[in-house]
């Protein structure tokens, strides 16, 4: 993990592997300021998950994007308010999924919550 200042916020890069069992859900989300950017993508290693981007903080939430049964997803995720940011991932298939995420740009903290 490599980190440096940068107008207030920690540049940071991170990757976080999480092996989810059929029908198990986890939680990964970045502390971040309102119009910050963030680099993502993800994988399920091969086979495919549901999953909520989605952010929360002082009172706000907001869903960014939902999606049933997808094998990766990658962007740039702009906050929309200061708080908490990330993903729900859940494996709706009967073997176990191995997410792998990967994160770079201005976040204070990354946490797996579930």
């Amino acid at each position: 993990m490599a980190l440096e200042f940068f107008n207030c916020e920690i540049v940071r890069q991170d990757e976080i592997s999480i092996t989810l069992q059929p029908s198990e859900g986890a939680e990964v989300e970045r502390v971040m300021l309102k119009g910050a950017k963030a680099n993502y993508s993800w994988s399920a290693n091969g086979l495919k998950v549901d999953f909520d981007t989605h952010g929360d903080g002082g009172g706000e939430s907001i869903s960014y994007e939902k999606g049933r049964s997808v094998a990766e997803d990658s962007g740039v995720l702009e906050t929309a308010f200061d708080g908490n940011h990330g993903w729900f991932w859940r494996n709706r298939t009967s073997d176990p999924v191995t997410v792998m995420l990967k994160t770079d740009d201005a976040y204070s903290d990354i946490k797996r919550l579930i």
